[in-house]
């Protein structure tokens, strides 16, 4: 069975204003209006 992993390239859209979101700090931030999706900790 082969394993997909996603590439750490990969762009997400905001689901808010449908920016991109960009990886910072290991957590992932609108480049346009700032919207940080929830961790599964939170």
């Amino acid at each position: 069975m082969a394993i997909t992993q996603r590439s750490p390239e990969a762009e997400y859209q905001c689901p808010d204003c449908s920016g991109t979101l960009a990886t910072r700090y290991e957590s992932l931030v609108c480049a346009d209006c700032g919207y940080t999706p929830r961790h599964g900790a939170d």
